[in-house]
């Protein structure tokens, strides 16, 4: 079963699942970094809409939510269309390969997905690319842990990531006033034999310089 397939059954039930996963904290600390009133925005690897539906009460004038799981996007359609946002538009697109034009955002969200993403550094130069001059992103994610079992159970890519890994990535990619943080906050999982993982949860933030 490939990634995109995991998430696609799964999104009917992702909202149970990412609250035993992590905390809602993760995304005050993300949204903290980020002043997004009428701002272009886009939410990579966004679910059933875990960061994206509260850019969009935020007031951001565009929330372009990117996931490759079809039904993850249906999901956070039917949440949108509910709570009445009309600034949240669902794309279809792998994370390492964006279907977006060149310096379209002012700003990046990626919660969570980045070690889903075979990539993660193509990912990251895609998010340079599609950033405008002077956008800021926000990368969350887990430290290095040793759960091998979310390889197979989880479709991980990475068993989380370094900070001296993330700031590479970034500088090669022509970030600048690159941050990262420890929130102390949590991830934790259980595999289907019983076999537990918990590790911390960074932040990082960078901005694409102007010429």
């Amino acid at each position: 079963m490939s990634s995109k397939k995991y998430f696609d059954n799964i999104a009917s039930s992702w909202n149970k699942m990412r609250s035993e996963y992590f905390r809602d904290e993760v995304r005050e600390r993300i949204l903290e970094k980020l002043d997004v009133q009428n701002k272009v925005v886009g939410d990579l690897g966004c679910g059933t809409g875990f960061i994206s539906l509260a850019l969009a009460k935020r007031k951001a004038n565009i929330v372009f939510s990117i996931d490759q799981a079809r039904n993850m996007l249906k999901e956070l359609k039917m949440e949108s269309i509910k709570h009445g946002y009309n600034n949240i538009y669902p794309v279809k697109s792998l994370l390492d390969d964006l279907v977006i034009f060149d310096e379209t955002l002012d700003a990046i969200t990626i919660n969570m997905a980045l070690h889903h993403v075979i990539n993660a550094q193509k990912a990251i130069k895609e998010m340079y690319r599609v950033l405008k001059k002077g956008g800021k992103v926000v990368i969350s994610d887990v430290y290095e842990h040793n759960g091998q079992w979310a390889k197979t159970e989880m479709f991980d890519e990475w068993l989380g990531f370094s900070n001296n890994q993330i700031y590479k990535w970034l500088d090669s990619s022509g970030f600048k006033n690159i941050s990262i943080e420890n929130t102390e906050l949590k991830a934790r999982g259980y595999s289907s034999k019983g076999e537990y993982t918990e590790t911390d949860i960074f932040v990082a933030t960078a901005i694409k310089g102007g010429d």
